[in-house]
């Protein structure tokens, strides 16, 4: 079978010399664009703020607490009777339930140690027969707290801006609670420390919108540590 001989011709001098040509323009305009993206970038991270924070538990307590009371019926010797019905309103040392050992014929009155208003709750934890009793008093005082975490604590100072979020209520749709450092316990419990927060506005959120209080909420703080310009911390993260 006969070879085939293929010739590509070359190409010539002048289309070597377009193709490889680029105009100096194209050039000079792309070195001015990456020029000008630098400076707008440096410039940006001169000027903005970007804070260092600090996330933390958070939680909302009530200084006066509801009452719990809870029996479980196991001894048919032993009855409870309660004498307050549900949603009612009760006042400091009204009789609650009345506990009556007929073995002994002893009866034994658990009052109330809050004035609010009762929940009763029939079969809790797993347990159908089960009773529990509340006391829920209204809430007049109550003191915001944040459990900081080991690793970063130090940098927690008095007067420093903590925005707090609810689980309660979702902060897509009611916002946060903005406050600050009040006081700082120097001293680790159960295994973090604790810092106590001043609300700025109150229950008010950002959004405007006055949150109803619990006897406890719980949350997440975010703590503004300080403000660095942004150049300043991207240069202390490479180096």
């Amino acid at each position: 079978m006969p070879e085939l001989n293929l010739h590509i011709p070359d190409r010539s001098d002048e289309m070597q010399e377009i193709i490889g040509y680029v105009p100096h323009w194209v050039i000079r305009w792309g070195v001015s664009v990456i020029f000008i993206s630098l400076a707008i970038i440096l410039l940006t991270s001169l000027m903005v703020q970007y804070p260092d924070t600090l996330v933390a538990n958070a939680l909302i307590n009530a200084r006066e607490q509801p009452q719990k009371i809870t029996w479980y019926p196991t001894d048919p010797d032993v009855t409870y009777e309660s004498k307050v019905k549900n949603a009612q309103n009760v006042i400091n040392g009204d009789t609650l339930v009345i506990e009556t050992d007929h073995k002994l014929n002893t009866q034994l009155p658990i009052i109330s140690k809050v004035r609010g208003k009762t929940y009763l709750l029939k079969g809790i934890e797993n347990k159908p027969k089960a009773w529990m009793l509340l006391v829920v008093p209204q809430v007049v005082n109550f003191e915001v707290q944040l459990q900081l975490p080991l690793y970063g604590a130090g940098k927690v100072k008095k007067g420093q801006r903590v925005l707090l979020r609810l689980d309660a209520y979702p902060h897509n749709e009611f916002g946060f609670l903005e406050g600050e450092i009040s006081e700082i316990v120097p001293v680790v419990i159960n295994n973090h420390y604790r810092a106590n927060v001043k609300l700025t506005n109150g229950l008010k959120t950002n959004m405007g919108k006055s949150l109803a209080i619990q006897p406890l909420l719980q949350g997440s703080a975010e703590i503004m540590l300080d403000e660095q310009k942004l150049s300043k911390r991207i240069f202390s993260t490479l180096f």
